[in-house]
């Protein structure tokens, strides 16, 4: 990445770029190997993160939509993104999941994942979501991060994730009202 002060976005994907695949993989390999909460390990080969960044980016011209993206970019890479995912269900409808809130190791701790989250929450409002729900890992300060934004603890699963051998992690729920 280059000069941080020039970041474009967020931005909500209508119509991906042929190269967003790769960008979003890309984005989801440099947090995984700087220790993200991204579900993948270190170890994890480039071809399952890839899948997946393929994945989303079908979901997107699905109809209705299976998932919405939103980015921030520099030059022609992703500064990071936001994965939400509203709810399919007749029950479930009216919430919407945070499956990924991704940003760029090098730009950490400059207000961008907030202008993330926020983006995601203005927009599941337009979608007419009035519920967001997220997990995350202990282990990061990330419970920390998501209760100054406005979200609300809801439970842990303790060691319910296992990073590394001898690694397990909490799994965190939180939720916010919109």
């Amino acid at each position: 990445m280059s000069d941080p002060e020039f970041i474009s976005g967020p931005h909500r994907v209508d119509q991906p770029h042929p190269d967003m695949p790769q960008a979003l993989a890309d984005l989801l390999g440099r947090v995984t190997v700087a220790g993200g909460a991204t579900g993948f390990t270190t170890t994890t080969e480039l071809e399952t993160i890839t899948a997946v960044a393929q994945g989303i980016v079908d979901d997107l011209s699905q109809r209705p939509k299976r998932r919405h993206v939103l980015t921030a970019g520099q030059e022609r890479a992703l500064a990071g993104a936001v994965v939400l995912r509203p709810g399919e269900l007749p029950v479930n409808r009216h919430r919407g999941e945070v499956e990924w809130l991704l940003v760029d190791p090098d730009l950490q701790d400059r207000g961008l994942g907030k202008q993330l989250l926020d983006a995601a929450a203005v927009h599941a409002q337009a979608l007419g979501l009035t519920q967001l729900s997220l997990s995350t890992r202990s282990g990061q300060g990330l419970e920390d991060f998501y209760a100054a934004q406005g979200w609300v603890e809801r439970g842990r699963w303790p060691a319910a994730l296992r990073v590394g051998e001898d690694d397990s992690r909490d799994q965190i729920w939180f939720t916010r009202d919109l």
